[in-house]
């Protein structure tokens, strides 16, 4: 990127998911990876001066919790979002989102019971779902060919249906949606009509595009945060998510009871991760420096995409958005396979990227593309996809 603390990795001696096991499976040593979630950039280095703090001490047994731990959260979210909250009352730590969620599925739901999702959205949404026994209900996003909103009818529908838990994306991924107040205030009546828990994974919390702004769901009225468990980790934004660290944040007392005890069913409940305490104190006293220069480089690299799309690709569009990393790409005019999009993009272009109909109702058709990457990397992949692109348009 153009910022000097936005620094690329060098992958000498790395071995990643993205790139160097993605190239081993796959037999392709061209292969330009853009499916992964993680960033191609160092992680910030106060963050990693952090890191080395701990190891140089020499203590990686448990630690305690110190108290400005809790202040300096508390800070954070009352500079960054204007949400007030007692850090020490109402924050779980865990061992990354997944778990945490699995844990108030465990904790706050039975088997059998309905939890509705705005699709298309991650894959392990559905996954987590299904495999504990409880009822997927997916509600689609409402697309209008530029931009994605909530389609509050269909949310409303599934609720009156029996529904008794939301499973919120803010940021959204795929579709780079931060709700805005106005939707939130507006789906904070829903679940608060219907007495629906929200479990809302704020994991891409700091992935705003300029200009934007990321509301917390709890953050609206007292009301709502007690319904409503908050998980947050430094792992998408700033690049840790080998950390496993992860914090829940629940006003309700009665829903902390039930989420520790959950916890404690699995001896987690004890000891805390140290290294993943250390990048949230980095992360959110150092970092918003190094957290606006990455977002204006992403900004870029939306710009570098749509203009050649425009230029190039007619007929692809990328979606608006207003946060995350990820373009969220229409190829539906091309007439292919939605199932074999992600194959034929490997097979023919040796590009990795995600594809849509993975992602639940309403991904049919479409691609996730990483942004995190070099200039050099999106725009060669820009080439082979607009390659690919024009080869099948000629076969239609």
């Amino acid at each position: 990127m153009a910022k000097e603390n936005i620094e690329l990795l060098n992958g000498d001696g790395l071995y990643r998911t993205k790139w160097e096991e993605e190239i081993a499976d796959t037999s392709m040593p061209d292969l330009l990876c853009f499916g992964t979630a993680d960033m191609d950039f160092k992680t910030p280095e106060p963050i990693l001066n952090a890191l080395t703090e701990v190891i140089v001490k020499g203590h990686l047994g448990y630690p305690a919790v110190p108290d400005d731990f809790y202040e300096i959260v508390e800070q954070y979210f009352r500079s960054h979002s204007g949400w007030r909250f007692d850090a020490r009352t109402s924050m779980i730590q865990n061992l990354g989102v997944y778990l945490s969620v699995w844990n108030a599925i465990d904790a706050l739901t039975k088997p059998g019971d309905q939890i509705t999702i705005l699709t298309p959205c991650h894959f392990i949404f559905k996954k987590l779902i299904q495999t504990n026994g409880r009822r997927l209900i997916e509600c689609p996003l409402q697309y209008d060919s530029r931009s994605y909103s909530i389609n509050f009818e269909r949310l409303e529908a599934c609720f009156m249906a029996g529904s008794r838990v939301l499973w919120l994306c803010n940021p959204h991924n795929p579709v780079g949606r931060a709700w805005t107040k106005d939707e939130l205030q507006r789906l904070a009546e829903l679940c608060i009509r219907f007495h629906v828990l929200v479990f809302s994974d704020d994991v891409y919390f700091g992935l705003v595009l300029p200009g934007n702004r990321y509301t917390p769901l709890a953050s609206l009225s007292k009301e709502i945060s007690r319904q409503t468990l908050t998980f947050y980790s430094t792992s998408k934004t700033y690049n840790t998510t080998a950390l496993r660290h992860s914090f829940v944040i629940a006003e309700n007392p009665v829903i902390v009871q039930q989420y520790r005890e959950s916890m404690e069913r699995m001896n987690t409940e004890y000891g805390k991760n140290i290294m993943g305490m250390a990048a949230v104190r980095a992360a959110f006293i150092s970092c918003d420096g190094w957290l606006k220069n990455l977002m204006e480089g992403i900004r870029d690299r939306r710009k570098i995409m749509q203009n050649y799309l425009g230029e190039k690709v007619p007929g692809i569009t990328m979606t608006e958005a207003d946060s995350t990393y990820f373009a969220w790409l229409d190829l539906r005019r091309l007439g292919l396979p939605a199932r074999q999009l992600k194959q034929l993009l490997l097979e023919e272009a040796h590009i990795l990227v995600d594809n849509g109909a993975d992602l639940g109702k309403g991904g049919e058709g479409f691609i996730r593309w990483n942004l995190a990457c070099s200039e050099e990397h999106l725009l060669d992949g820009l080439e082979r996809f607009g390659a690919f692109v024009q080869k099948h348009h000629e076969a239609t």
